[in-house]
Parts: structure tokens; sequence; C-alpha cells
């Protein structure tokens, strides 16, 4: 491999014939091309879907209420099923694998002061573990803890999009704001990976949000996570969650309406086999692709041969091995498609760049592919090199001298 005469030669020869090196080069790189753009593509779309789980505990169950569509034991449909703190106690005592859970109670819109600056934001009150739920990164202060809960204090976390907004980037911590005119001290600052939207909330103790805003033992729904529970336990832990509150509200046991156990380990498994269907399609699609290309390359190394047979059997007359010449029509082949794929390689990486400038949306993101991937590609490189040139090399090796130079 490091004759450089045989690679001067293998250069001279593609320099003499570019149409014919052009033409085999373009099959394999249009190839690569659309190999890396499903790549990158397929992982624009994963990184989207996936990113809209990391906005969230992957391992979690989110329990909501509804309005009942079907009668149950003398109660009429269209009830509205409204969660409180007894449901929750009762979810948390009989679920058994539940490795943390929180409540919520919300306010929509609620009018927040700072001094003189005013915003309309959403307030969460919620219990400590919601952090951990909703996968809040605190970046200053602290959150709220099991004493805030358990005393009613009156402290507040703000996003970071609020701390922008209200105390125009100053540290808010040990700052009083205003929540609908009541007095709320800020504890911490967090923000989240998720939308903007998220890092717009004001998290306050639930039980402060329940005595302050006049919900009572009300709750708009609560959460809790699986911890390391398999997938088959956590649907069991679902149906037992919707069972109980079903049975304690009397909803009939088909109403989906009414009472609805979301179960995101459920969720992104199936999004996760989806995924790894599209890969395999991918890859498939590519590969075939790719294989195309390299039957062109065989072609035409095929042609070469039969051009060459003449100079080749002056070779092994002159007392060249089959190897010599098995390696001269090999190495050939390796460096068109290498360059080529290299080529459609560069040309898909360009592209995606391009693509991920113009394009962000939630479905979508970051159309790239990965380290371990683009390595991959260029191991398939060089195979598709050596599988290309090895049946005309093969052949090349076959000649028999006597009649090479009788060929005209």
């Amino acid at each position: 491999m490091l004759d450089f005469d045989k690679w001067i030669e293998i250069l001279v020869t593609m320099a003499k014939n570019p149409l014919r090196t052009i033409l085999t080069s373009v099959s394999v790189a249009v190839g690569i091309f659309m190999l890396v753009i499903l790549l990158g593509l397929g992982n624009g779309l994963q990184n989207g879907v996936r990113g809209m789980f990391d906005d969230d505990a992957i391992n979690s169950l989110w329990i909501r209420s509804g309005t009942t569509t079907m009668p149950y034991k003398g109660m009429k449909p269209n009830r509205d099923i409204n969660f409180t703190n007894e449901d929750y106690d009762l979810v948390m005592r009989e679920v058994r694998g539940i490795e943390y859970a929180t409540a919520r109670v919300w306010i929509w819109g609620a009018t927040v002061e700072y001094g003189k600056e005013t915003g309309s934001y959403m307030v969460n009150c919620v219990h400590p573990a919601h952090a951990e739920l909703e996968r809040s990164i605190i970046t200053t202060g602290r959150y709220i803890n099991q004493e805030d809960v358990e005393n009613q204090r009156k402290v507040a976390v703000i996003g970071e999009e609020i701390v922008n907004e209200l105390f125009k980037g100053a540290d808010p911590i040990g700052k009083y704001i205003e929540i609908y005119g009541v007095t709320f001290q800020v504890v911490g600052t967090f923000k989240d990976e998720g939308s903007e939207r998220e890092n717009r909330v004001v998290y306050a103790p639930v039980s402060t949000g329940q005595k302050l805003f006049g919900r009572g033992n009300r709750i708009n729904m609560f959460m809790a996570s699986t911890g390391d529970q398999p997938l088959v336990r956590t649907m069991a832990m679902a149906s037992e969650i919707e069972f109980l509150l079903k049975e304690r509200h009397m909803v009939h046991p088909d109403d989906r309406n009414a009472i609805r156990v979301r179960n995101n380990n459920e969720q992104f498994d199936n999004v996760v086999s989806i995924f790894l269907g599209i890969d395999v399609f991918i890859w498939i699609m590519g590969i075939c692709t790719l294989f195309a290309g390299i039957i062109g390359v065989s072609n035409i190394m095929s042609i070469v041969v039969k051009e060459r047979t003449k100079e080749i059997g002056v070779r092994k007359a002159l007392g060249a091995t089959p190897w010599s010449v098995v390696s001269l029509v090999l190495q050939e082949s390796v460096v068109i498609t290498a360059l080529a794929g290299l080529v459609g390689f560069m040309a898909g990486v360009l592209t995606l760049e391009s693509v991920a400038m113009f394009i962000s949306h939630d479905f979508f993101k970051n159309p790239e592919i990965n380290l371990v991937v683009s390595l991959a590609t260029i191991g398939l490189l060089v195979v598709a090199g050596a599988l290309s040139g090895l049946v005309p090399a093969i052949r090349a090796a076959n000649v028999k001298p006597v009649e090479a130079l009788k060929d005209e």
C-alpha cells in the first residue's frame, strides 16, 4: 500500500480517463450523500421528539381529571371530577413503587409584581418533588422544601424569563414579589430545558396556594415517579391508580375521559420502538443506494481490466505476481470510491448544517450525524471500495500472459 510508484500510476490512469472517473465517482458520492442526509434527518426528528420528553421525567405517571361521559351507580354523566388532597394521599398510600410525587394547583395568567414592574405568569403550587418530575434546574437559591409546605410559607421560585423581565437580570433572591396582591419572598430561581413557556412560571408551596387562592383541599392534577420500575410494572401502577380513583369518584370503568393516567414510560418506549424502525429503514435505504454505486464502480473496473488485458499480460510475463495485479485494481477501486465518498459525505454534512440554520421546530432539532456514525460511514466507504474492485481484480489476476498478449 506504500508503493508510491503504484499510487502515481493509479492517479495517472484516473487522470487519463476523467469522464469515466467522474461518472464512476458520482454514483458513489450520491449514495453516501443520500445516506448522510437520511441519517441526519432521522436524527433531527429523533432529537426533536426526545427533546419533548426532556422537559419532564420519562419515568413518570401524570394523573388528570375530566368530565364523565357514562352513567354509573346512579350517577349521571357530564360530572366534573375534581381531585383533592385525599385522592393524592390515597394513591401515595396504596400504590407501591412510587419513588416521589407532587400535586399541582395552578393559577393561569396571574398578575405578578415587583416594584414598578408587572407581568402575567403562570403560578404552579407544588410539592418539593416537583423539581425532579419537571426537571427544573435550580440556578440560584433553593427550591420549595417540605417545611414550606407544612408551614404554608409564602415563598416562591421563579423562572429565568421572569428574572429578566421583572428584575432586569438583578439577583432576586430575598426580594419580594406580589401575586394578586399577596407578598411572596423569592427563595430561588430555575431554568427549564423545555420550551420558553416553562421558564415563565412561578412555583409556590401547594398548601400555600390552596389557602391563599381559595382552593380549599382541591388540586388540579398530580404526578408520580416510577423510579427504576420495569415497563410492565409501571403499566400495572397506572391501572391501579386509575382503578382506585374511579372507585372513589364512582366513575364507570370504561369511561376514558373522566380520569386519565398518562404513562410516560410507555409512551417513551413506543417512541424508541418507532425510531428503531426508522433507523433500520434509513440504513437499508442508504446501503441500497450505496450498493447501486458499488455495482457501478465494479462495472467500470471490469471495463478497465478488459482495456488493460494486454498490459496485465505483459506484467505477468515479466514476473508480476497475482497479488500485485489484484492490489493494483483494488487500490484504484478504493481510491475512486474513497474520494467520491468523502465528497458525498462532506456535501451531506454541509447540507445538514444549512438545513439546521433555517429549521427550528419542536419536532425537529439538530439534524446531524454523530462521531460513531461518521466513522462507520467512512469505514463503509473503504469496504465498499474493496468490494467493488474485488471481482474485477480476481479476473485480472487470472489473466493468462499468452492469451493476453494475443489480445488485440
